[in-house]
């Protein structure tokens, strides 16, 4: 069973690359990498969730940690 993959209609057109994969840096290593990254970091948030009181701010936990996990790429090193 192959899995389609959908395209945002406003997807630049350069962004696919032979394979239909999206390539977002020079590297592939780094595009495959970024993807284990994000694998691993919904299997973590998935995780935290579970422990989260019923009545905490899911969407500011949420928030949170995506600023935390994405912090490195906001980044500018001169």
């Amino acid at each position: 069973m192959s899995e389609e993959r959908q395209r945002p209609e406003d997807a630049p057109k350069g962004i696919y690359g032979p394979d239909g994969e999206p390539i977002f840096f020079a590297e592939p290593g780094v595009d495959r990498m970024m993807a284990v990254i994000m694998n691993l970091a919904s299997e973590l948030w998935v995780e935290r969730e579970r422990y989260l009181p019923l009545d905490s701010d899911r969407d500011a936990e949420a928030k949170a940690f995506i600023d935390r996990v994405f912090a490195p790429l906001r980044e500018r090193k001169e």
